[in-house]
């Protein structure tokens, strides 16, 4: 499979049984209102696995699996820690990025989010 197709693959599915999101980075400390980058996206949320409850990550921690090909997520890329994530009205942070590769080409983001 190529990395184009696991991408259609992914974006297939997450169009069918993800859910809308929005991924949010602040672009300063301060401000009223705080100026923020704000990207619209689809993903899958589920509750962490119990092997991954240790140090900060809880019960209260959640999986995202997002596409690369998300409309302006490429401004954003990398994700990183200090990123947010908008589920079902709620702000939540981004504790892990982990980019999926294939062949070199991004194809997926797993995030861990706690909040």
């Amino acid at each position: 499979m190529t990395p184009a197709a696991e991408i259609a693959k992914l974006d297939r599915q997450l169009a069918q049984h993800g859910q809308d999101v929005v991924i949010r980075r602040y672009t300063a400390v301060s401000g009223s209102p705080r100026p923020k980058t704000d990207v619209p996206a689809r993903a899958f949320v589920r509750a962490v696995k119990a092997d991954q409850l240790a140090g900060k990550i809880t019960q209260t921690a959640s999986n995202v699996v997002l596409s690369p090909s998300a409309t302006g997520l490429a401004a954003l890329l990398p994700l990183e820690a200090d990123d947010k994530i908008v589920i079902a009205e709620r702000e939540r942070n981004v504790e892990l990025a982990k980019p999926i590769e294939m062949a070199g080409t991004l194809v997926r983001i797993d995030l861990v989010v706690l909040g």
